[in-house]
């Protein structure tokens, strides 16, 4: 079997019911055709040699005309048959070099410069490889037929010229040319307007004119392309820049997406380079590598690079040479992230044992009465640095961790991240928050990505993508995530499906090394209609404003929570695939139970403790009526409904602002307090103090 870019049997079908062509998409990228890489213009270029088309030639308002096999003086014929005047010069003499370098195979960027007959790069030299697939072969030069211009100087020619030109050629009917076949290669046609709804009266009658250019088109009567048509092939990077009404209802003309490399072209890239002998045509340490372990490679190779155009999978080989990375089974992905990301160590992986195993002490330490939340988070930590994933390939491309904090406010969802951020990356830089009541405007969603070409702030990026591209090794928080318009969660589909998310400016970022992190108030309190104030679902705080705490399980608050969680996102805001793509890592944090109180308390005030012994050397020693007068506090109206937030705010007005207040007026040198202990103490509704000497 000989190998092609999927999209071509397209191609070839589409021409085969007399279709023309609009190429869109990835049309500068190389793809695979007969067992050769080349650029789509050469494809094109062979293709129609192949079918015996008399007439080829390219055309772009740039350039002007090039031709294949000298084939201009015939269509000037034609021309002259129909008394048109060409504007090809009559006599002109035909160049012998490429109208487009960088299209051919011997541009300097794509040839060896020490063979005499150039081949492409992208193949290396003929070599078995494992198994009994046929692989891409080299393609020499004078194999890929170029298009010469019809004068050493390239001529202009606008695009309302040359639709003029092709009508007549494409529909000619004369008797003395009338078994003349062409077929028209129109490049930039997503540079004919100025945009696709905007233009000028003459962009409007080029566009027109190259309509009725397909419409006209003779089908061949006679010959070996007998069925076929005379034909176009329109190539644009930007579908939606070229007008609609080019192509829509049009009978005549095909759409064919010219797509990325699928799975299986990857893999047979993989298995073109690997286990040759010369280092050259290799991946670093590619010579190495055992017969069997060839394919698993491939395989590896192709799960990675999802998204990745070919030009990319050979910088990436040439990254693997030039960085030293080798390549061998169940290590491919380190290449792959240094390519992305430009880092060769991965922090997940790098994580000390001992950590992730008292990951689960160390977090409950640090959040109070959540140890279902700190159970699946040490479930990711876990997963993060064994790195077995169900996920196709041996890394999946999706975030490191995923999670849906749920809860009531104040119990300890944003603090649970920060502790993530501490205990794997050890630098709080690498959290990075994300409030998403900023994103309330559908227009707000380019916010995240940036705005599309043109558009104002587009030369900034997206605030989303510059954070990953920047750092992609982070934990990012998405804030009160109900609070964003659908429109924005419509980004997050990618990002949790395929890990990558690209800006306006077309970099792409890609999400793997991350982990995700929403939360979210849903649920908590009453749910009413913005117009007539009528409650559409009762809030959980409500009902334990009025029986208390003692009265709900966590089996219960978890699930009131998950039901709200499923019905906003599936009912509400109509985005049940976002609550596919979240699965089982809805996490739901449970009340603020009073039993957790003090342990919160004594959390808060030891950072109290540790700033005066930092700051002036002296040690603050609580007393536990401390704690009894702040659980009798917390214990009236609806305190524990805020939950550890408000047990900071009662702890600064009742012991941190006395203390400061205390030590400013009783204290005329805080250099007396060296080696101090400051005694505090609750007493008939006031603070006491006293000053001791340390032990």
């Amino acid at each position: 079997m000989t190998h092609s870019s999927h999209w071509i049997a397209e191609f070839e079908k589409q021409l085969m019911r007399r279709k023309h062509v609009i190429l869109y998409d990835n049309i500068h990228d190389l793809c695979i055709w007969n067992g050769h890489y080349q650029s789509v213009i050469e494809f094109l270029g062979g293709f129609f040699k192949e079918k015996e088309f008399e007439i080829i030639l390219r055309y772009d308002p740039i350039d002007g005309y090039g031709f294949l096999n000298e084939s201009h003086e015939k269509f000037r014929e034609i021309l002259k048959q129909a008394n048109f005047s060409s504007t090809i010069p009559k006599g002109s003499a035909i160049s012998k070099r490429p109208q487009n370098a960088q299209n051919s195979p011997t541009s300097p960027a794509l040839q060896s410069p020490t063979s005499v007959s150039p081949i492409n790069p992208m193949i290396p030299p003929p070599r078995g490889i494992p198994g009994n697939q046929s692989r891409p072969t080299p393609s020499a030069a004078s194999e890929s037929p170029s298009f010469h211009p019809v004068s050493s100087k390239p001529r202009k020619i606008s695009p309302e010229e040359a639709f003029i030109e092709l009508r007549i050629v494409l529909g000619n009917t004369s008797e003395a040319v009338k078994n003349s076949t062409i077929a028209a290669i129109v490049e930039l046609g997503d540079f004919l307007t100025t945009t696709a709804d905007q233009y000028s009266i003459e962009e409007r009658n080029s566009i027109a004119l190259l309509k009725k250019c397909s419409m006209e088109a003779s089908v061949i009567r006679n010959g070996p392309l007998t069925g076929f048509r005379n034909t176009i092939v329109l190539l644009a990077s930007e579908l939606k820049r070229v007008p609609t009404w080019l192509y829509l209802d049009n009978p005549y003309m095909a759409l064919i997406h010219v797509s990325r490399p699928n799975k299986e072209e990857r893999r047979i890239f993989a298995l073109s380079f690997l286990g040759n002998i010369d280092l050259s045509w290799n991946f670093f340490n590619g010579p190495d590598l055992l017969p069997q372990e060839i394919p698993l490679v491939a395989e590896e190779f192709a799960d990675l690079t999802e998204g990745f155009q070919t030009l990319d999978l050979n910088a990436l080989r040439m990254t693997s040479l030039t960085a030293r990375i080798p390549i061998r089974p169940k290590e491919t992905r380190h290449l792959i992230d240094f390519f992305k990301f430009g880092i060769r160590d991965d922090p997940w992986e790098k994580l000390n044992e001992s950590k992730v195993r008292d990951a689960h002490i160390t977090l409950s330490n640090r959040v109070i009465g959540q140890p279902k939340a700190i159970e699946s988070v040490v479930s990711m930590l876990t997963t993060g640095k064994i790195g077995l994933t169900i996920s196709s390939g041996t890394q999946s491309d999706k975030p490191k961790g995923i999670f849906f904090f749920v809860g009531p406010t104040g119990v300890g969802k944003t603090e649970l991240a920060k502790g993530i951020t501490e205990l794997v990356f050890g630098d709080e830089k690498a959290f990075a928050r994300f409030d998403m009541s900023e994103y309330k405007e559908e227009h707000s969603a380019e916010k995240l990505a940036g705005s599309p070409p043109g558009f104002v702030g587009y030369e900034e990026g997206g605030q989303l993508t510059n954070r990953v591209l920047r750092q992609p090794h982070s934990i990012l928080l998405f804030d009160e995530i109900e609070k964003a318009h659908p429109r924005v969660l419509d980004k997050f589909l990618q990002i949790l499906e395929d890990g990558r998310l690209t800006d306006g400016k077309g970099q792409t970022a890609y999400f793997n090394q991350a982990a995700i992190i929403f939360t979210s108030n849903i649920g908590a309190s009453d749910l009413c209609d913005p117009q007539t104030g009528r409650v559409i679902r009762p809030g959980i705080m409500g009902r334990i404003q009025k029986q208390g705490t003692e009265e709900f399980t966590y089996e219960q608050v978890q699930s009131h929570f998950r039901e709200e969680v499923q019905y906003f996102f599936a009912s509400r805001i109509g985005r049940a695939e976002l609550l596919s793509r979240l699965g089982d890592n809805i996490v739901v944090f449970d009340l603020l139970r009073p039993d957790f109180v003090t342990r919160i308390a004594a959390k808060f005030l030891q950072q109290l403790a540790t700033i005066a012994q930092t700051k002036y050397d002296v040690q603050l020693q609580f007393s536990t009526s401390i704690f009894e007068e702040l659980l009798n506090v917390m214990r009236t109206g609806d305190n524990l409904l805020y939950g550890g937030r408000r047990i900071k705010s009662i702890l600064e007005t009742l012991v941190e602002r006395p203390i400061n207040s205390w030590l400013f007026q009783n204290v005329l040198d805080m250099r007396t307090l060296v080696g101090k202990v400051l005694k505090i103490k609750f007493t008939q509704g006031k603070l006491e103090f006293q000053i001791l000497d340390g032990n």
